[in-house]
């Protein structure tokens, strides 16, 4: 059987999830969305495209992860840039780039260095300051 397109990203963003020390277990929640831990909601997008990448989320998204990140605890939004990084969006940094009260569809751009830092802007505006490439899975466990 073939592997889906996003299962192969996902599954990259999820094996340094579970090989990171702090984990403990992971819980499906849909389609991309797991509960790590217990407490940490971690959304996976992903991207095949080459730099500048684009991530799309629907009008029902937008609205789930506005709920997740009113919910309170850890949400993480990990954006898996082909094969290059994984960009991994805090609460904060989520709301800075989607306008979260707008149930649209939106994108979100991740242009990047190589090997270095990301940007990411979306509707919401641009996220303030950068995304280290070397911050994925660390960030989701600080």
């Amino acid at each position: 059987m073939p592997v889906a397109a996003d299962d192969f990203y996902q599954g990259a963003a999820l094996s340094l999830i579970i090989g990171h020390p702090a984990f403990e277990a992971i819980k499906p929640l849909g389609t991309g969305r797991y509960l790590v831990n217990g407490d940490i909601r971690v959304w996976l997008k992903h991207s095949k495209e080459k730099s500048p990448w684009h991530f799309a989320f629907s009008p029902g998204e937008v609205t789930d992860l506005s709920k997740d990140l009113k919910a309170g605890g850890k949400t993480f939004l990990c954006l898996v840039c082909r094969r290059d990084s994984i960009c991994a969006l805090s609460a904060v940094e989520i709301a800075q780039a989607l306008k979260l009260g707008q149930a649209t569809e939106q994108t979100l751009t991740v242009t990047r260095v190589p090997g270095r830092k990301s940007g990411v802007a979306g509707l919401g505006g641009e996220v303030d300051g950068v995304i280290l490439a070397s911050a994925f899975p660390d960030k989701v466990f600080s």
